[in-house]
């Protein structure tokens, strides 16, 4: 076989060898850095694990030390002591601090001059203190010149004081110590003394030297002021803690390592006792703000950098030979073939429908290329034949699509619903021949017309076919049953029961009284409609979704209510009106459309529906329909006439009801008695839940409130503010208070629209509104955690009360609907 120079495999070889050798190249110039890189990232996140559960362990015991002193300190301050009662103090204090924290050995109070019990002029120092299996009282003197003391006493702050062997104490302690303060006549804090608990740092070294660090490293803890205070015992080798120091080397010098202006935890290279040069990891400390090291000796450190590094070449030299290999074989298999399908290529060019293509085996690009060139004439012949049954399919969709518009009622004469107290108009627009969308409207009865649209999964023909039979099923029941839920219940249990393609449609029916506006209504699964008031303002009708249909066949559907006023005008709608998207891929949304029907004015509702889809056209301007538009404005003009209330009932005339007919009246006339009804107007209606104290049951009281308050017809915010309200507080109890029930009391009345609950717990006493209110002004990353939901509770309830009853806690909130 020739070798031809200026074929495609010579000059795609010579291309990707030289593609390879720049990026060979580019790698091994950067190899060094990037591992480097590497190193120090595998180093770190060594250190991180490593520190990470000795920090916390020692965080959580000096922590619990300073909250033991804070404790006391306010004991100490709240209540004046004999001699003989801090003594009983001193001991009760430190066998109480050793139970939390074993290391406690010491509890110590000393006082001002004078300020002391029973010490009108002199001084007054006295500690309890452990040792090894006792508690002694013991009595100090000349501490007024003390570190502990003295840095307490004039910076009038806690702090941890520096690590030192205690008078009365012979072991390495650290002491955090406690102003004591006091209120003089004028009502200012006067400083008395100070307190101070000793806590052994003994255990310390243990741990930290025990600690198992990989590479032949190690760990150590040094304090604020750079002192070692726990370290291997093979690094002291006879030195003092005063010797341990570490240094950080800058450039070419040695300087000791300090912690200021850096981060709370990084890697630098310095060295320790004056050893060798190592990689050394901190962390600091937060509690003591001392610092915790883990060390790994350099040598140690560069010698996995150079093993890197040959690994890598090696495998690199291997690859760079054997890719060359593999790209000659390549490059000459494939332009073989290449130059028969030339070839063939011209031929059918010429029109030479009957060239033979090569066959070519393998499922590589080049025999999908001349599989490509063996369909190709079938395909050009296929093509030609369907296009004439592609006219054909166009013409019977353009007719499914007639049928299907044809089948919903276009004007309100057509149904025989027209009426001087309403006015209607439906819009729908597929988004192919024929879609999913649907709605409906006609009359129950002379007074009470229903309002219907919905929305099938999916799109075509199959949605088309199930919308028909969803619109004729729901339409039949609700004639029949003339209950919006029954109806729902029905179909969907008729459309559940052999829906094998596990198709569902959502729908929003309503049934408008058209003498008062009263709307009953029920959602399944489908967007909640919008109402324009008459005087111009518009808002979402409060409407809970229940479960699609055809999901499931016992769902059970809720039955919901709405009232009209004369001028309201009701808007149903599909989602693909509010998800119309533009070619920034944004949505038409839920604020646009409000926004929308507010400009729309005074308009009528085929105009409205008009106006709607031309604002939808301006925002998505040349992008496709996607989805199908339907539409259903429905204006409530009202009559003058009085509406009578009516009540039905039917007794068996042969039977003993004598008296039934008179007692049925009675019931009805008895609320409208003046003063009775004004009466129970104002009354609270009183409402009560238990339930144990498990994050599940969360739901079980929020269900419980709404279930309550929806008959009261709230604004869909207050009811939103209450479920929240719910959430925080209930969390609170389940997470903080140690309760194991909860009981929910709920009064509402109804005369002034307002509901009052009530949370009683058994838990531990905890009044959260006097918890200070977070700093909102700040970032949420410089916020303390915490106390955001009880703020806002407070911001969005009228008003928010606590007691504790004997053994419980009961908080209380109130909101006007």
């Amino acid at each position: 076989m020739g070798f031809n120079f200026r074929g495609l495999a010579f000059k795609q070889s010579l291309m990707i060898l030289a593609a390879i050798t720049i990026v060979f190249g580019l790698i091994f110039g950067i190899m060094s850095y990037k591992t480097q890189n590497m190193l120090n990232k595998m180093t770190v996140e060594n250190g991180e694990e490593t520190s990470r559960a000795n920090v916390n362990y020692i965080d959580k015991l000096f922590n619990a030390s300073k909250l033991i002193g804070e404790d006391l300190s306010h004991k100490l301050t709240d209540h004046p002591m004999t001699k003989s009662d801090m003594d009983d103090f001193l001991l009760q204090s430190l066998f109480n601090a050793r139970n939390l924290v074993p290391q406690v050995v010491a509890v110590v109070v000393a006082y001002e001059p004078g300020m002391g019990p029973e010490t009108p002029k002199g001084e007054y120092m006295r500690l309890a203190r452990f040792n090894h299996t006792d508690t002694k009282l013991v009595t100090g003197a000349n501490y007024q010149d003390k570190e502990w003391y003295a840095s307490t006493r004039d910076g009038k702050t806690s702090r941890w004081q520096e690590p030192f062997i205690g008078e009365f104490v012979p072991e390495p302690i650290a002491v955090y110590t406690v102003p004591l303060f006091k209120k003089d006549k004028n009502g200012e804090d006067v400083l008395v003394g100070v307190l101070a608990v000793d806590m052994s740092i003994e255990f310390l070294k243990e741990e930290i030297g025990s600690i198992p660090v990989s590479n032949s490293g190690y760990a150590l803890v040094t304090t604020a002021k750079n002192l070692a205070v726990a370290y291997p015992k093979e690094l002291a080798q006879g030195k003092r803690n005063r010797d341990i120091i570490v240094r950080e080397k800058r450039g070419q010098k040695l300087i000791d390592f300090d912690r200021k202006g850096r981060d709370s935890s990084g890697l630098f290279i310095g060295t320790v006792a004056d050893g060798e040069e190592s990689a050394i990891y901190y962390t600091t400390i937060n509690s003591t703000n001392w610092t915790f090291m883990v060390v790994w000796p350099i040598q140690k450190y560069l010698k996995d950098q150079s093993a890197m590094r040959r690994l890598f070449l090696l495998m690199a030299l291997g690859g760079y030979g054997i890719i060359f290999v593999i790209i000659l074989l390549i490059s000459f298999r494939v332009a073989k073939p290449l130059k028969e399908l030339a070839l063939a290529a011209r031929k059918l060019g010429r029109g030479n429908f009957d060239v033979a293509i090569p066959k070519m085996k393998g499922r590589d690009e080049v025999a999908e290329f001349a599989w490509a060139f063996s369909n190709m004439l079938t395909e050009l012949k296929d093509n030609i034949e369907k296009q004439k049954d592609m006219k054909r399919i166009e013409r019977e969709l353009d007719l499914a699509r007639n049928i299907q518009l044809s089948m919903l009622p276009g004007e309100e004469r057509d149904e025989n619903s027209d009426d001087d107290r309403h006015e209607l108009a439906p819009f729908l627009l597929p988004a192919k021949e024929v879609g999913g969308d649907f709605y409906d409207f006609f009359k129950i009865d002379n007074d009470h017309l229903c309002v219907v649209i919905g929305d099938v999964s999916g799109k075509g023909v199959a949605a088309a076919l199930f919308m028909m039979v969803a619109r004729i099923i729901l339409r039949t029941m609700t004639k029949n049953l003339k209950s919006v839920v029954d109806a729902f219940n029905k179909t969907n249990y008729a459309l559940a029961k052999r829906n094998r393609l596990n198709m569902f449609v959502t729908v929003w029916a309503g049934i408008i009284d058209l003498r008062t506006g009263h709307i009953d209504f029920a959602s399944a699964g489908h967007n909640p409609p919008a109402i324009r008031h008459k005087d111009g303002s518009v808002e979402f009708i409060p409407s809970k979704a229940g479960l699609v249909m055809a999901a499931m066949e016992d769902t059970v559907y809720k039955q919901q209510s709405y009232e009209m006023k004369k001028g309201d005008t009701l808007f149903l709608y599909t989602d693909g009106v509010t998800e119309a998207t533009n070619s920034e891929n944004k949505l038409f949304g839920d604020d646009r459309l409000l926004e929308t029907i507010k400009k729309s004015g005074d308009l009528d509702t085929a105009n409205t529906c008009t106006f709607v889809k031309k604002e939808i056209d301006k925002f998505v301007q040349d992008v496709p329909q996607f989805d199908d538009i339907t539409m259903l404005a429905v204006k409530f003009n009202g009559s003058d006439e009085p509406v009578w209330e009516r009540y039905e009932k039917t007794i068996d005339v042969s039977g003993n009801n004598k008296g039934e007919l008179k007692s049925f009246v009675e019931d009805i006339l008895t609320p409208m008695d003046g003063a009775k009804k004004m009466q129970m107007q104002d009354a609270w209606e009183r409402y009560e839940k238990i339930v144990d104290v498990i994050p599940e049951n969360q739901d079980i009281l929020t269900a419980f409130v709404e279930g309550i308050l929806a008959p009261m017809d709230g604004s869909m915010k207050s009811q939103m503010q209450i479920n929240i309200a719910i959430d925080e507080i209930y969390s609170n109890i389940v997470k903080f208070s140690g309760a194991t029930r909860v009981t929910l009391i709920v009064e509402v009345r109804k005369a002034t629209l307002t509901a009052r609950l009530t949370f009683i717990d058994n838990g531990k006493p905890y009044d959260p509104i006097k918890q200070a209110d977070p700093d909102i002004t700040l970032p949420a990353e410089e916020r303390e955690i915490g106390g955001l939901g009880i703020f806002i509770v407070k911001k969005t309830m009228d008003s928010v009360s606590y007691r504790r009853n004997g053994e419980n806690n009961e908080l209380a909130i109130t909101k006007t609907l």
